[in-house]
């Protein structure tokens, strides 16, 4: 297979977008780098970046709250950004890091530090193929259904993944994802834990742009105070595909079967409780055109929670659409839409829309300014909506 649906989630190396919000764009770029890249490097120099800016935010609503206790707030944004590539023949090495400063006028609990680090290590000789790649966050933005409180965590995931080659057209594929989630408010004690989804996957080539194959692992959610929480045990089976059926259209889907069981706390014999659901992932990337570029990803699985619930199914869509109207100016337009459902508590939504530009004013500077309106419904119960107007405009310098 000369070329797989990894292979074009590369970071660009024009200046950024922040404030989309700051976790969700910087997510956005991360998370498409952690994709498979299949096929033999192109060698080039060492590149290095290095971004600062600032951005003049204003939210209506601070904390997600219920819109009758909605409290907004404005807050000035400062931010800093390096960013180093490393490629040869058979070796490539990735980091990028991010800090910024929210510094809201009138809340002072609102005011926080975030910092995040992605690395990826890729080595390959054209028949075995090894990944690393680790993203840790310090944050306290809300972001989705999962993370929907305004409170400061942190949150590493470890990728490892191996591949073999065999006979031309097959592969052989080993790969987990390893997190950990710890909170700094001990209200949130009983969400911390460690999960931890791994498994094989066989694949075979059956043109040149397209492999088909199939997939099974295990998973595992062990929370840290055990007597809040039983902890959770399941297992996966998937069916594969990964290519470009058509010209500029690259597709990675996986679908099957996953369950999960843990101790039922109102069973006196202890047995365990099982449940089983629809387990599928859809990555997308498509260049309608010369200057428009469209992603898509969904994806359904079970997840941690915490608060006497062991796990949660967990649906998130998100589309992106970006548009290079002309040299120097970019609109990008994001939605989202998650909806968790936990093993005893009542099902949550989040959603979120974006439309943001970006002009770039000189070689070195860019403007850039948007509108976000987001909302859900954290507990699940009838009434407790809210929702979120975000207006920022900031300047970013790169070098």
């Amino acid at each position: 297979m000369s070329r797989t649906f990894g292979a074009v989630f590369l970071l660009a190396c024009a200046l950024p977008s922040f404030a989309d919000n700051l976790a969700t764009e910087w997510m956005d770029r991360v998370t498409h780098e952690v994709q498979q890249q299949e096929g033999p490097l192109s060698t080039r120099p060492v590149d290095f970046h290095l971004y600062g800016g600032v951005y003049g935010y204003y939210t209506d609503n601070l904390f997600l709250a219920n819109n009758r206790d909605a409290d907004g707030d404005s807050a000035v944004i400062g931010l800093a950004r390096a960013r180093i590539d490393y490629v040869d023949s058979q070796l490539e090495i990735s980091a990028d890091a991010m800090v910024n400063f929210d510094y809201y006028m009138e809340h002072h609990e609102g005011r926080e530090d975030e910092e995040r680090f992605f690395g990826k290590i890729r080595w390959t000789d054209g028949v075995v193929d090894l990944q690393l790649v680790e993203i840790a966050r310090r944050e306290s933005d809300p972001i989705d259904a999962v993370f929907a409180d305004r409170v400061r965590r942190v949150v590493t995931d470890t990728f490892p993944r191996a591949g073999v080659r065999f006979a031309e057209l097959f592969k052989l594929e080993a790969f987990a994802q390893i997190e950990t989630v710890w909170f700094e408010h001990d209200d949130f004690d009983g969400r911390e834990n460690e999960s931890v989804r791994g498994g094989v996957a066989f694949l075979g080539d059956i043109t040149p742009t397209i492999a088909i194959g199939a997939e099974a692992g295990l998973y595992g959610i062990h929370y840290r105070d055990e007597d809040t929480t039983n902890s959770a045990e399941g297992a996966f089976v998937r069916a594969l595909m990964r290519g470009e059926p058509l010209s500029k259209l690259l597709i990675e889907v996986a679908a099957g079967w996953g369950g999960i069981r843990s101790d039922d706390p109102d069973d006196p014999d202890d047995r365990k409780r099982t449940r089983s659901t629809f387990d599928a992932e859809l990555h997308v990337r498509w260049e309608a055109t010369s200057t428009i570029t469209i992603f898509f990803d969904y994806t359904r699985r079970y997840g941690f929670a915490g608060f006497g619930d062991p796990y949660q199914h967990i649906d998130r869509g998100v589309v992106i659409a970006e548009w290079q109207v002309f040299e120097k100016l970019k609109l990008r337009g994001r939605g989202q839409y998650d909806y968790v459902h936990p093993s005893q508590s009542q099902a949550r939504t989040f959603w979120a829309g974006t439309l943001s530009a970006s002009f770039q004013v000189f070689e070195n500077m860019t403007v850039e300014g948007g509108v976000i309106y987001r909302g859900g419904n954290q507990r699940g119960v009838s009434g407790d909506n809210y929702d979120n107007w975000i207006f920022y405009l900031g300047v970013v310098f790169g070098f």
